[in-house]
């Protein structure tokens, strides 16, 4: 089979890649006069091709893939071919295999399939002017935080108490020295508070999920939610058309001049079982759907953010070891 989808002696002249069909049906493969029976080259093109897009690449996986992959399965026929005949195979026509592979690339970047601009990311760790100790958790930064929100109110308050007995009395200038003492510390106060809620909701985007995590999980409720109105629109349907079943029996013994319908009567809309378990379910799966669709992170108790520089985290080093610092990307 070549890139293009045709069988084997049926794409000439037609495609891209039949020089490459021609150069395998020419090949001693298939003609081999000693052994058992070769494997067609179509087939085995097909399935280098198939697991070389799965990311298979090694030739006792792509065997391996002959037994509990389907698609390798249907490709050989339910056959497994051995890991010494897909090496040789591709030893053996190691040009033409490079020549396919081009061209059915080249194919796929004229039809828009792939993109062939080439990409690199290299990740290199640079240390943050932090300190490792510096590290806390949520629990300790929530200490930290109320500790200076008790300090910070203390403070305030001896500076208003100071301008209101400065303002009855006169006599009190001389604690002046002492009252402005306390505005560096204040100053230094509000600079650990800011960078301790700053470490914190650091922990808080952590523990958030990815967005691709966050559309999985809401296609699943959405799909959920769908199945339950579906179900809970069927029960109820069929539950009208026994009550009106019922309904109209009652109605045509009377006018035949009978007490009323034989049987227990159906139980009424709001009490029936089903219908109560399945509205139950229903808002349980629109309650999950709406906390999917607004996720709230809880940090794990385990987690840690930096008191120092909020934004730099602990990561390995290059020589061993770990780091406080950053992990630059570069694209």
């Amino acid at each position: 089979m070549c890139g293009s989808g045709c069988r084997p002696g049926t794409c000439a002249g037609r495609c891209s890649t039949s020089s490459s069909c021609l150069t395998f049906r020419r090949s001693r493969t298939a003609t081999a006069a000693t052994g058992g029976a070769a494997y067609p080259p179509a087939s085995l093109i097909a399935l280098l091709l198939y697991c070389y897009s799965k990311g298979v690449r090694s030739s006792r996986r792509i065997e391996q893939a002959c037994w509990d992959d389907v698609g390798c399965r249907i490709i050989t026929a339910n056959r497994r071919v051995d890991h010494s005949t897909v090496a040789r195979f591709v030893r053996r026509h190691r040009a033409a295999l490079n020549l396919l592979f081009v061209h059915v690339l080249s194919l796929c970047g004229r039809r828009g399939l792939v993109d062939l601009s080439a990409v690199a990311v290299d990740g290199s760790p640079m240390e943050a002017n932090a300190s490792r100790d510096a590290n806390q958790r949520l629990q300790h930064l929530e200490e930290t935080v109320s500790q200076c929100e008790k300090e910070i109110h203390a403070l305030m308050e001896e500076a208003v108490r100071h301008a209101r007995a400065v303002e009855s009395d006169g006599s009190a200038q001389g604690d002046d020295e002492d009252v402005c003492d306390n505005w560096p510390r204040l100053s230094r106060l509000c600079d650990r508070l800011n960078r301790a809620h700053l470490a914190r909701d650091r922990l808080h985007e952590r523990a958030l999920p990815s967005p691709t995590e966050i559309r999985i999980k809401v296609e699943a409720a959405e799909r959920m939610v769908a199945r339950a109105e579906k179900r809970l629109a069927a029960e109820t349907e069929a539950h009208q058309e026994k009550l009106k079943k019922y309904e109209d029996r009652v109605r045509e013994d009377r006018a035949a001049g009978r007490r009323g319908a034989n049987g227990r009567p159906p139980v009424p809309m709001e009490h029936k079982t089903v219908l109560v378990r399945q509205r139950t379910r229903l808002v349980k799966m629109r309650a999950w759907l709406e906390r999917v669709c607004t996720p709230r992170p809880a940090p794990s108790p385990q987690s840690r953010a930096c008191l120092s520089d909020p934004d730099s985290r602990l990561i390995p080093g290059k020589r061993g070891g770990y780091l406080q610092g950053y992990n630059i990307q570069i694209v």
